[in-house]
């Protein structure tokens, strides 16, 4: 996804093949529609085009030489955060990671407790399970925010110290409730969040 870490807009993604007939594989032809002929080389059809010519420019400008000084940065960051987890007791990087995302989690302490009150301290992050895991994807303005992250998540940790039966709210409790439901309710709960994600309003008189 050249949204990501390649610096463009969002909508572009590359896939790249070993050989060609890896890549005829996701041709779509029709052959017997009313319209007559038709291929497409994925199954999304026709796309716009200017969010393509956007993220080609934006990796010709950067180049090789651009992209390696963002990495470079990003993986600096990245080892910071590790090193701020492993500073506060109770928490612990998950395994032994190299991209670009830390993955935190506790032997001691609800993970999901801890990302609802970093939820509420306006942290936009990431929750797993098997096993529950809280997880901070890094990019380049990281560094400007990881006094702020430090201390928040020292703060969320402090809470439990005081308060253990503490309850996750928000987004971070959906994934404390799954452990205990059947996974043919959390299947039917979450179609119902697509339904409502794409229903209408009705219009007011």
């Amino acid at each position: 996804d050249v949204h990501k870490y390649g610096n463009a807009s969002k909508g572009v993604s590359v896939v790249v093949f070993a050989d060609q007939e890896l890549r005829r594989l996701t041709y779509v032809p029709v052959t017997d529609g009313c319209e007559g002929l038709y291929v497409t080389s994925t199954l999304q059809g026709s796309r716009g085009g200017a969010v393509i010519a956007q993220a080609w420019a934006t990796m010709l400008h950067l180049g090789d030489t651009g992209y390696m000084e963002h990495a470079k940065a990003i993986h600096n960051l990245h080892e910071r955060y590790q090193e701020v987890v492993a500073r506060i007791p109770g928490l612990r990087v998950l395994c032994p990671c190299h991209a670009c995302i830390v993955p935190i989690v506790s032997d001691i302490y609800n993970i999901y407790a801890i990302a609802s009150l970093l939820e509420d301290c306006g942290w936009n992050l990431f929750t797993g399970q098997y096993p529950p895991v809280l997880s901070i994807c890094i990019g380049e303005l990281h560094g400007e925010i990881l006094d702020a992250f430090e201390a928040d998540l020292r703060a969320a940790v402090a809470v439990l110290d005081k308060d253990p039966g503490y309850k996750p709210t928000g987004a971070a409790a959906v994934y404390g409730s799954t452990a205990t439901t059947p996974a043919v309710l959390l299947e039917q709960v979450v179609r119902r969040y697509v339904d409502l994600k794409l229903s209408v309003k009705a219009a007011t008189p």
